[in-house]
């Protein structure tokens, strides 16, 4: 049996695709524990997920020694107890046990334990240039394994067309990170709202993220805020602006108009697609109302689908269900 614990919405994301495809086989034993705001996507996909309320490492470790699993498999949200308490525990009873990286950002800082650094057995990257980052960050080579991106994988199968709207993706940029990065949600905000307000651009959406701190930024205009819906949020717009939501990936794959808002940067670019090269990073009003005005935006991406095609195989997601499958697998008896 196979212990899969979750933590933030991407995480969640990642294990689905392997979870729908073990119910409707019915071949494999797992059990799931959630916390944080993967209780809101299980919920959606209405996937049955046990909760341990008020955690300790003694509650952890009874539910293993009731569950007896022969692997435990963690989302990497490096802001959640869950995960690094069932982590360790795990070597506590010699457990094998792995956790996943969902997006090329942030690795080391996703094994920070109260200042110290929790490692599973194994650590599954996305792909090669995923474990060159991950190496470069101090995490430990013989503990990456290259899995791939199962979620990425699975919403790739079929591109919608352009929806009719510019999306705007909040992250909890301040509960997380400070100031660290020389700016938060709210200076993303701000940009996003004087472009749009300079461009008569209204025709967009705000989505909130469930941990994200609300801020009101006069603009004299209403701002249309709407709980994210996950992938729905894409599928309804042709413009992705965000920091380095995973929302951003996916309108990069579905050919939307992508750019990163980071102004003041202070630290590695935490956004993948920008650091490639592969969209811009606007750092003001006056570039953003310029992305705004290429030409591009309405663009038919079905004329492109080699081109989108060709993303899939550039992020290194093709074959990712069945790379994770065979890894569980090997625990799974």
């Amino acid at each position: 049996m196979i212990l899969f614990i979750s933590g933030q919405y991407a995480g969640a994301q990642y294990i689905h695709p392997i979870l729908k495809k073990w119910e409707a086989e019915k071949a494999f034993k797992w059990n799931l524990v959630a916390t944080g705001a993967s209780r809101k996507y299980w919920n959606e996909v209405k996937i049955e997920f046990k909760e341990i309320r008020n955690c300790s490492a003694n509650k952890v470790a009874d539910y293993i020694d009731f569950v007896k699993p022969k692997l435990i498999v963690t989302s990497a949200s490096g802001n959640i107890k869950l995960e690094h308490l069932f982590i360790l525990e795990a070597k506590k009873k010699s457990i094998p046990s792995a956790s996943f990286i969902d997006i090329w950002t942030n690795y080391l800082s996703r094994f920070n334990y109260k200042k110290e650094l929790v490692f599973p057995d194994h650590i599954l990257a996305i792909d090669n240039r995923c474990k060159k980052e991950m190496i470069k960050d101090g995490v430990p080579q013989n503990l990456i394994k290259i899995i791939g991106q199962p979620y990425l994988e699975s919403i790739t199968k079929k591109i919608p067309p352009l929806g009719q709207n510019l999306l705007l993706v909040g992250q909890p940029i301040k509960k997380y990170f400070g100031k660290t990065f020389g700016y938060d949600e709210k200076d993303f905000k701000k940009i996003c709202l004087k472009a749009i307000r300079k461009t008569n651009n209204y025709n967009f959406l705000y989505t909130m993220h469930p941990e994200e701190v609300f801020y009101e930024v006069e603009e004299n205009f209403r701002v249309p805020y709407i709980k994210g819906r996950g992938y729905i949020d894409i599928v309804n717009s042709h413009t992705v602006l965000g920091i380095f939501s995973m929302q951003m990936i996916i309108g990069y794959l579905w050919g939307r108009k992508v750019a990163t808002i980071q102004p003041k940067s202070l630290k590695v670019d935490p956004s993948p697609l920008s650091r490639w090269g592969l969209v811009p990073i606007l750092k003001n009003v006056d570039e953003v109302v310029e992305f705004f005005a290429r030409k591009n935006t309405m663009t038919k991406n079905f004329k492109f689908k080699k081109k989108l095609k060709d993303r899939f195989d550039q992020l290194g997601i093709s074959g990712s269900v069945e790379r994770f499958q065979k890894f569980l697998i090997k625990y799974s008896n």
